[in-house]
């Protein structure tokens, strides 16, 4: 199935924002095909787009992951309800063709974390994850549309203190698997004249604190062939800060 023209998805991180949690989002944001959630989030958030919107959620767990707790299950992450977790997964969304895929956390910097991770873990899920890709890069002409992550790939939208460092190892991710985009949380920011994304090869990397409307285009579709290189789907935004274009080493 060809990815539609023009798919429009919310992307939510880090911060509940009352302009999402209201009661008028449907008539705002009624239009969106999805909703992608990038960490740090409450379940009741998500499961409040998700019936209010009606439409399927995506997400990856953020390395606060206390902020999954409900007042009465404080020793378990209540994920959310109605909702995909796309941690170390790759899934086909079956409305729109778009192929997803995820990393929850964020590296390592504190002790006892359940949702920081070193490099090798990150590896060892992107070993995991390298079949079924490889296979959507047969079958359907591209690997992955979109990455969702919770931190960025190390020097793309990162900061250099240890807590807001992104992974290292998201860097060949991208180099092998050439997703269109990747969408991240994790850096905040307030400053609306910051930029919010860099280009990695041919990923756009999109930080979307605290939310951001995008919409997904695709690119010519290509038969698919044994080797050859995965169809990229541009994206245009429908927020108003503007990006950095800024080409990544």
């Amino acid at each position: 199935m060809a990815i539609p023209i023009l798919t429009p998805i919310l992307a939510v991180s880090d911060e509940t924002d009352p302009r999402i949690h209201s009661a008028t989002v449907r008539e705002r944001m009624g239009d969106v095909a999805m909703v992608i959630g990038c960490g740090d989030l409450p379940s009741g958030y998500l499961e409040f787009l998700a019936d209010a919107l009606n439409r399927p959620v995506y997400y990856v767990l953020g390395n606060h992951a206390d902020e999954l707790r409900r007042g009465c299950c404080r020793t378990q992450a209540a994920k959310p309800m109605g909702a995909t977790d796309l941690g170390g997964r790759v899934v086909r969304d079956p409305q729109t063709g778009l192929i997803l895929a995820g990393f929850p956390g964020s590296p390592r910097y504190g002790e006892h974390e359940p949702a920081q991770y070193v490099e090798r873990e990150i590896w060892w899920m992107m070993a995991r994850m390298a079949p079924r890709l490889l296979w959507n890069r047969l079958r359907h002409g591209r690997a992955l549309d979109v990455l969702v992550t919770h931190a960025p790939p190390r020097h793309v939208n990162d900061r250099e203190d240890p807590a807001h460092r992104g992974y290292q190892a998201l860097r060949p991710f991208l180099r092998w698997f050439q997703p269109a985009v990747q969408l991240h949380g994790h850096v905040h920011l307030y400053d609306r004249s910051l930029p919010t994304e860099q280009r990695f090869g041919a990923t756009r990397v999109v930080n979307v604190f605290p939310y951001k409307v995008l919409d997904l285009e695709p690119f010519p579709a290509a038969t698919p062939t044994v080797g050859a290189p995965p169809v990229a789907t541009g994206i245009s935004r429908r927020t108003a800060s503007a990006p950095a274009s800024t080409e990544a080493p």
